[in-house]
């Protein structure tokens, strides 16, 4: 597996880029990276075959040589999460990455146990979390590190959602019995992103259910009769989704 590194302007066969910060250290500090050794760069337009063209401290130049095959699910599916407690929320974020969520909204639920208090804290809980998907994206050989966006409770998650163009809510329900998720991702347009809600431990609460019951855009579905930690639900929900759109090797 060749290493990965992501590029935040276009490229084009030919170019050479230089990358410096975290990239550059590691590619230069910790690799030792040398020129001639080849690398995937994952572009703002797409993957290329790279090699590494020169090394200095902290930094690394790519030359950018063809275009390579893209990684990226054919369908995008956003995960809305509930906070959670401890390495939960790490471990949500690398998997769900790993299996090709495009994006998350965590969202600060009525049964979150644990409670972001303060602007700093957000953007310190923001930083990490950002950090464990884009090191899951390189690992995983993806073309885009996922998003990774706040939201103070239900209500605004559905507002970050609208404005990221998800016209279909997928909201699991351990409630919920008769509608199950493969005929309501059968049901759906599937040229339009979607997302998945998941609550935090304990499940969504009974405002956040009226929340939903208002949307428009949302239905509540079950992933069958047995409860799923909420470490494990939306990985499980996206694994179905992406295999639904024939993206999961078949």
């Amino acid at each position: 597996m060749l290493p990965r590194v992501f590029l935040d302007v276009d490229g084009e066969e030919g170019a050479r880029v230089w990358i410096g910060g975290e990239d550059g250290h590691h590619f230069s500090r910790v690799l030792r990276a040398k020129p001639g050794e080849t690398l995937v760069a994952a572009a703002a337009n797409g993957p290329f075959w790279a090699e590494i063209a020169d090394v200095r401290p902290g930094q690394v130049c790519v030359h950018l040589r063809e275009r390579a095959p893209s990684s990226e699910p054919k369908q995008n599916f956003v995960l809305a999460q509930g906070l959670a407690k401890g390495e939960k929320m790490d471990i949500i974020l690398q998997k769900c990455t790993e299996i090709g969520a495009a994006g998350f909204v965590v969202f600060e639920a009525e049964r979150s146990i644990v409670r972001l208090s303060g602007e700093g804290k957000v953007e310190q809980k923001l930083a990490r979390w950002r950090k464990v998907v884009r090191e899951a994206a390189m690992q995983s050989q993806r073309d885009v590190v996922p998003f990774v966006v706040w939201a103070r409770d239900f209500g605004a998650a559905l507002g970050a959602l609208r404005e990221r163009g998800v016209e279909r809510v997928l909201v699991l329900d351990e409630e919920e019995r008769a509608k199950g998720i493969v005929s309501a991702l059968r049901a759906r347009d599937a040229a339009s992103p979607a997302a998945v809600v998941v609550g935090p431990e304990g499940g969504l609460g009974e405002g956040e259910r009226r929340v939903a019951e208002r949307d428009a855009r949302c239905l509540c579905v079950t992933l069958g009769p047995r409860i799923l930690r909420t470490e494990t639900a939306g990985a499980a929900a996206l694994a179905i989704a992406l295999a639904e759109s024939g993206d999961m090797g078949g």
